[in-house]
């Protein structure tokens, strides 16, 4: 059985070639050696051919440089596993001792698995992966990968944009809201975009997979605050009021509107890389692609979410599917 892993900084994901997917919440900044133990349970209780690995997580603050952060990463895996294919910034399996001695080249390569075998099924497209903190807009041309090869590039050229479904902080995303008129936002921890997704119903408390950011103040009721009137006393938070003075139709305005802002970024980006490359497709990958569909559709061009084709379960953790696919064909 071909396995992939993708370490990320908040959820590890683990998917076999045939289609098996686990997923895990494990924020390494809290423990960085909760990876020893998540890893191991799995390794116990399943027969593996072969690993491949990508990772987001070195960029956790609990490493003092990206270096350091791929170097604990790899020695978890390597530990656990007997052996480890590591893929590269040129989507290229290696071995562990390579990642040794070029461990910057093993970061954040989890969208280039994605990418790879989509550019070998779509040679013309933008790939969209939007999952619970980032999103991929990635640009395909005569199936070869056009975006930067580090996510700094990828900022600068729009193909990472650092926001998603679940863990973003609501005022990273607006500056101010209309609630009757308009009202700058607090720029605390008050909400986050799950809140706003839940109160939505795009998401429902099973699906709120992250902490909330009440978890710290009432550790021992979690389960209680990722409900929908939980969410909505965050959002209210959010311009220093509370449900009771705000009111529901407000509250839910508020959650209407950082919907808007990630639909408004992402048609940004669509356009530019639509513009630059002359794409006319767009292809969708993640928990949040119901954000993706409306920004395409604004734009009029095809829409594909790959969850028609592969399900929603592999969709939602398609890097690490992706690795466990392109190790196969080795």
């Amino acid at each position: 059985m071909y396995t992939g892993i993708d370490v990320g900084g908040a959820n590890t994901k683990i998917v076999t070639s045939e289609g098996v997917v686990n997923t895990v919440y494990a924020p390494l900044w809290k423990n960085k050696s909760i990876l020893y133990d998540l890893l191991s349970e799995y390794a116990s209780a399943s027969e593996l051919e072969a690993v491949g690995a990508v990772m987001t997580g070195e960029l956790c603050d609990c490493f003092m440089t990206r270096r350091e952060g791929v170097w604990h990463i790899k020695k978890a895996l390597s530990a656990v596993f007997k052996e480890v294919k590591f893929f590269d910034y040129h989507c290229t399996f290696k071995d562990s001792t390579e990642v040794d001695k070029a461990p910057l080249s093993f970061a954040s390569t989890n969208w280039l698995a994605s990418s790879m075998l989509i550019a070998e099924q779509y040679e013309d497209a933008i790939f969209v992966d939007l999952g619970s903190t980032t999103t991929d807009v990635i640009p395909i041309v005569g199936g070869e990968i056009k975006a930067g090869r580090t996510d700094l590039k990828r900022l600068k050229n729009g193909e990472l944009i650092y926001s998603g479904v679940q863990r973003t902080n609501v005022a990273t995303l607006l500056k101010s809201v209309k609630i009757g008129e308009e009202c700058r936002v607090s720029s605390e921890l008050f909400a986050i975009t799950a809140d706003a997704y839940l109160v939505l119903g795009y998401i429902t408390e099973d699906d709120y997979s992250c902490e909330s950011p009440d978890s710290y103040a009432f550790s021992d009721r979690d389960e209680s605050e990722k409900s929908r009137v939980s969410a909505m006393r965050r959002l209210a938070r959010v311009v220093c009021s509370d449900p009771e003075e705000l009111g529901e139709a407000n509250t839910v305005s508020i959650a209407a509107q950082i919907k808007q802002a990630q639909v408004d970024v992402l048609v940004a980006s669509l356009k530019r890389m639509k513009a630059k490359y002359r794409l006319e497709q767009v292809l969708s990958a993640g928990i949040g692609d119901f954000i993706v569909k409306e920004a395409v559709d604004s734009l009029n061009i095809p829409f594909l979410s790959l969850s028609a084709r592969y399900g929603k379960k592999i969709a939602a953790t398609f890097p690490a599917y992706a690795v466990a696919r392109l190790l196969a064909t080795l």
